[in-house]
C-alpha cells in the first residue's frame, strides 16, 4: 500500500509505503501526527462506506434525517413554530418517505431547500446555521445512493473531528489524499476544497476494514471519562452532549475497543505469543464483579487500579488488550503516535521488537517518532526478525520558505534521522563550553 499526500494541513508533499512497518521520524510539530490522522479518517470512512453500501436507501437516510432532527429540537420549539411541524413533520418516517419515493432531482432540491430557508430565516448564529447546511448537504448525498457519496459522507464526518475544520494547508485552498492498495487496480482517492471534501475517487474492491490511532497510554486510567466523552459530530448534533467533554473520533474508538475487553475470555495465548505477561509482570482485565478495568500482578499477587500502574506497563498492556479483542489483524492497521512516550530507553527497544514482530505476523503497523533509540531498535529487530525489505523509514522535515513540511524516503540513508534527531544533544555535550560562555 502507499499514502500520497498533497497539502494537507501541516504537509506539502509526501509519499509513504505502508507494506509492513513504516517509520515517521521527524520533530515536533513537523506533521507527523497529521500523516496519523489522515490515514485513520480514510481508513474508517471507506469502511463505514462498505457498511453502508449494504443498507437500502431508507436505512441510510434514516441516519442523516435523524442528525438534522436531533439538531432541530436542540435550537427549536416544535410547539411555538408552527412551521416546525410543517417542515419536519413526526414521526420522521413521515418525512423520509416522501424523500425515498422522488426521484426527480428538482423536487428533491425543491424539499430540501425549503428547509434552508426555513432556517436561514431563524435568528442564530451563523455557526449554527453552517451545521445545519451540512446537514442538509449529508441528506443530499445519501439520497444519492452511491458508494462515492458514502464516503464522501463519512470523510466528512472524520475531518471535521480529527482535524477541526481545516484539513488544507494554510498555503492552499485545494488538498489531495490518495490510498493504493497492493492491487494496482485498487484506490481511494479524495480532494478537498476550502476545508471541505470536493471529490472522491475509488477503484477496485480492495480496502482496509479498520484503523486504530494510538497516542498514550494513559488512556486507560480514564477509560471511563472518555466513554462518556463526546465527538464532535455528536457535540454538534445532541444538545445533551454539550455537558461532557468532547474528543476526536479516534480518541473515541479507542475507548470503545479497549472497553470490548470486558467481553472477551482472558487471552493467555495472545500474551504468550509476544512475551507481554513476562514483561508486564501481569496482564490487564476486567474484574468480573465490579466490571472495572484492572491489572492482575502476577508479581504482586494481586489487583490494582491502572492509576497505580507505571505508564511504560499501560503501553504494552494497550497491545495486550487490541490483541486480545482483534482488533488490530491483517487487514486492520495500527497506527501509534510517538511510542516512546513514558517508555526508559530499555523498554524503548522492547517496543521496538514488539512492534516488529506484529507487523512480521502481518499487522500493517504505521509509528511516528523523536527518538533515536526507538529508531535503532525498529532497525535492530527488523534485521533479527528479517523484516528489513518490508520496513520503511521517512523523514518529516519543515521547510524555510514554506513553513510546511516535506515527508521523504530515507531508506537507504538511517543516517539523516539520527543526525536530526540527535542534534539537540550534540549542542549540549560540550559542558566546557557553557561554562566559557557564561554570564
Amino acid at each position: 500500500m502507499k499514502l500520497k499526500i498533497r497539502n494537507i494541513n501541516k504537509i506539502k508533499t509526501a509519499d509513504i509505503k505502508l507494506d509492513g512497518l513504516t517509520v515517521i521520524a521527524g520533530a515536533n510539530s513537523s506533521g507527523k501526527s497529521t500523516v496519523g490522522k489522515l490515514l485513520f479518517s480514510m481508513v474508517k470512512s471507506q469502511a463505514n462506506a462498505e457498511f453502508l453500501n449494504h443498507q437500502s436507501k431508507e436505512e441510510k437516510l434514516r441516519k442523516r434525517v435523524e442528525e438534522l432532527y436531533k439538531r432541530a429540537n436542540g435550537c427549536f420549539s416544535r410547539y411555538d413554530d408552527a412551521e416546525f411541524a410543517e417542515i419536519l413533520p413526526l414521526p420522521i418516517s413521515r418525512f423520509i418517505a416522501p424523500l425515498v419515493e422522488l426521484t426527480d432531482k428538482e423536487e428533491i432540491k425543491q424539499r430540501l431547500g425549503k428547509i434552508s430557508s426555513w432556517i436561514e430565516s431563524k435568528d442564530i448564529s451563523p455557526r449554527i446555521k453552517s451545521l445545519f447546511s451540512q446537514d442538509i448537504d449529508n441528506i443530499s448525498i445519501a439520497l444519492g445512493d452511491s458508494k462515492a457519496a458514502d464516503i464522501a459522507s463519512e470523510v466528512r464526518v472524520f475531518t471535521e473531528s480529527e482535524f477541526m475544520n481545516k484539513i488544507c494547508s494554510y498555503k492552499t485552498k485545494e488538498s489531495k489524499a490518495k490510498l493504493e492498495y497492493d492491487n494496482p487496480n485498487s484506490f481511494l482517492s479524495l480532494e478537498f476544497a476550502d476545508d471541505l471534501i470536493n471529490q472522491v475517487y475509488f477503484e477496485g474492491d480492495d480496502y482496509l476494514s479498520d484503523a486504530t490511532y494510538v497516542e498514550s497510554p494513559l488512556y486507560l486510567h480514564i477509560l471511563d471519562t472518555l466513554l462518556y466523552a463526546a465527538t464532535y459530530q455528536e457535540y454538534q448534533t445532541r444538545p445533551m452532549m454539550t455537558f461532557r467533554g468532547m474528543v476526536p473520533i479516534h480518541i473515541k474508538d479507542l475507548a470503545n475497543k479497549l472497553h470490548a475487553l470486558q467481553m472477551v475470555p482472558s487471552g493467555k495465548e495472545s500474551q504468550s505469543e509476544y512475551g507481554l505477561s513476562e514483561l508486564m509482570g501481569g496482564c490487564f482485565a476486567f474484574d468480573k464483579d465490579s466490571k472495572v478495568l484492572k491489572f492482575f500482578s502476577e508479581r504482586m499477587g494481586m489487583e490494582l487500579s491502572p492509576i497505580n500502574i507505571a505508564s511504560g506497563i499501560k503501553t504494552f498492556g494497550m497491545v495486550q488488550i487490541l490483541l486480545e479483542t482483534q482488533v488490530i489483524g491483517n487487514d486492520k492497521i495500527l497506527i501509534w503516535d510517538e511510542p516512546e512516550n513514558h517508555l526508559h530507553p530499555q523498554w524503548q527497544v522492547a517496543f521496538a521488537e514488539l512492534l516488529v514482530k506484529l507487523a512480521k505476523r502481518g499487522i500493517p503497523v504505521i509509528i511516528s517518532t523523536h527518538s533515536p533509540y526507538f529508531v535503532q531498535g525498529i532497525r535492530y529487530f527488523s534485521a533479527k526478525h528479517d523484516l528489513e525489505t518490508f520496513t520503511n523509514y521517512y523523514l518529516a522535515e519543515e521547510e524555510e520558505d514554506s513553513r510546511l513540511s516535506v515527508i521523504h524516503d530515507v531508506k537507504d540513508d538511517l543516517n539523516q534521522i539520527f543526525s536530526k534527531l540527535a542534534a539537540p544533544l550534540n549542542a549540549i555535550m560540550n559542558v566546557d563550553e557553557a561554562r566559557r560562555n557564561r554570564n
